[in-house]
């Protein structure tokens, strides 16, 4: 195996220009603008809803808003105990991987304050206080009972599904007019993300060359770890129209309801699982693992792939 400490020196290098203090990007004082969009329509389908008026789908879009910054906030809660492990093992060793992986650690943590900072802003302004998941060490620690390498193709996944919504539905968005504000708070987000991608790689290159035979397993556990997270995704929804009702000043009926449910779960699933699967990095990096790997996901693809068309 190839000495990879020229690249873990360039992850710190690149980590340290784009670096950024939570205090400038998001103050703890700021007041969110409601009067504009934060998530682009694609990833939240607030427009496709016939029966809810212009104020009911911004409120909708908000919501979803808000439960997107906490799933992130939800979510980096295993990155951190990810990364703290991956960094624990370099102790003695590797300096230069171990001061990429520290940084990395302590990067997680600082997008946790920085969502859990925006929720407090949302609380604070929106018409109601919305239903937010609260389990996140509970499953934090199920993901990290998984194997490192299992976790790092998991991670490397939600990473990679960061850049695909700032690039397709904040940089290259052309018609809808966004909170900016929000979309500053996810660029920062992916600029810091987009180095933890690399060492994800690294680390998995790291595993494979000391076991070859582990990836089977590993894909076998990312499988399993995209269905638990569909389960998550889900969960919160069930919040999220638990919300809407409370915002909006009504109770919907059945029907109703249910098309809030199929249409919202679609785009949750295609947003968290099927954009992060297509992405065209994260194929790249699963060949350059193993063909074996890309192979497997393209595989497993279709059970997400089929929202496309539904939630277009």
């Amino acid at each position: 195996m190839m000495d990879q400490t020229p690249e873990y020196q360039s992850c710190i290098q690149s980590s340290e220009k784009v670096s950024w203090r939570l205090d400038e990007l998001l103050p703890k004082d700021t007041v969110l603008d409601f009067s504009r969009r934060f998530l682009s329509d694609e990833l939240t389908g607030a427009e496709a809803i016939p029966f809810l008026n212009a104020e009911e789908r911004l409120m909708l879009n908000h919501i979803r808003s808000n439960s997107y910054a906490h799933m992130f906030l939800f979510l980096e809660e295993y990155a951190v105990a990810l990364a703290a492990q991956r960094a624990g093992l370099e102790l003695h060793g590797n300096a230069t991987h171990m001061r990429a992986l520290l940084r990395f650690t302590e990067e997680e943590l600082k997008h946790q304050q920085l969502f859990a900072r925006f929720t407090s802003a949302f609380a604070r302004g929106f018409k109601i206080v919305p239903a937010l998941l609260e389990n996140h060490v509970e499953v934090a620690r199920a993901i990290m009972s998984k194997s490192n390498l299992g976790v790092l193709l998991f991670n490397l996944h939600l990473e990679l599904m960061t850049q695909q919504h700032y690039v397709e539905m904040v940089r290259n968005n052309k018609t809808e007019s966004l909170d900016p504000l929000f979309c500053n708070m996810l660029k920062h987000h992916w600029l810091e993300e987009a180095q933890h991608t690399r060492l994800d790689f690294l680390e998995a290159q790291k595993i494979l060359a000391r076991e070859p035979g582990a990836l089977d397993a590993a894909l076998t556990e990312y499988s399993e770890l995209l269905q638990a997270l569909r389960a998550t995704l889900t969960a919160q929804l069930a919040l999220d129209l638990q919300s809407l009702e409370r915002a909006v000043g009504r109770t919907f009926t059945p029907e109703q309801r249910n098309h809030l449910y199929e249409s919202q779960e679609r785009s949750y699933v295609w947003g968290f699982i099927g954009m992060g699967m297509k992405a065209p990095l994260f194929l790249s990096r699963l060949r350059a693992l193993s063909p074996r790997a890309e192979q497997r996901i393209m595989e497993l693809a279709p059970t997400y792939y089929c929202h496309v068309d539904a939630a277009a």
